[in-house]
């Protein structure tokens, strides 16, 4: 069973069904003889983001969790299976409310802190 995924107290019931991480470097490329020559300028913050589900009786109280973290905008650890953590900041949280009861689809993104 991997580990939970976790940010700053917060912990997921349940681990979200899709998880991506994007990595980005920042480049620039200039004409040169012809061609072109490109610049290695950084290494960018990583992206997490995800989608998932929170159900039963506490699905509610558990997005309040979540969107309460979002609310007051710290950056802390997070910790995600089978990756390393990293510092990062709940940048993007979206809630989709279904016909059924106590069934919540979120999805999520997070932003890489140096």
């Amino acid at each position: 069973m991997a580990a939970a995924m976790q940010f700053r107290t917060f912990v997921w019931p349940n681990n979200p069904e899709k998880l991506k991480i994007t990595f980005h470097r920042e480049t620039e490329v200039e004409p040169h003889n012809g061609l072109w020559t490109v610049s290695n300028i950084a290494r960018m913050a990583r992206v997490f983001s995800g989608e998932g589900i929170f159900f039963g009786e506490n699905a509610y109280s558990t997005f309040s969790s979540l969107a309460v973290m979002f609310y007051d905008g710290k950056s802390g650890e997070l910790k995600l299976p089978s990756w390393s953590s990293a510092t990062a900041l709940l940048t993007d949280l979206t809630v989709l409310e279904e016909p059924a009861e106590n069934f919540l689809r979120y999805s999520f993104s997070f932003l890489e802190i140096p």
